[in-house]
């Protein structure tokens, strides 16, 4: 039963994160709304998040971990100027992704480079797959 219970608190995990995505977007914003599109990768050792923002610093943005979830905080500054036509997306942003496992948060890592912000998040020992040695009696 504890497996089933899992399986579904992982269930409601993802399900929070599509609705986070969702609802940060900004509804009929346009281009004043920001949400950094992310890619997320797992192995059997680490999650790997790689994030666009475009034009920030390491100064810009803020990576803060509470129990499995991740937050990304930023802001893209609007220019002064005049511009005819306005795409690129200005204002605050955070996201949040929630992990099924749980994280070594004393070695996570992140870093920014040409506009991504590459997160590495190490599984805690407990979460990573293990061989059991099987005796013969």
């Amino acid at each position: 039963m504890l497996v089933k219970a899992h399986s579904i608190w992982n269930d409601f995990a993802e399900v929070q994160n599509e609705f986070d995505r969702f609802f940060r977007r900004g509804f009929g914003e346009g281009a004043r709304g920001y949400y950094p599109p992310a890619n997320i990768a797992e192995n059997t050792d680490a999650y790997v998040i790689q994030a666009r923002v475009p034009g920030l610093t390491k100064d810009d943005v803020s990576v803060e971990l509470e129990g499995r979830a991740l937050t990304i905080r930023g802001e893209h500054k609007r220019e002064a100027a005049s511009f005819t036509r306005e795409e690129r997306a200005t204002g605050k942003f955070e996201r949040t992704i929630t992990f099924k496992h749980p994280l070594a948060a004393d070695k996570i890592q992140a870093e920014v480079k040409n506009g991504i912000l590459t997160v590495t998040l190490p599984k805690a020992e407990e979460a990573k797959p293990r061989k059991i040695e099987i005796v013969a009696k």
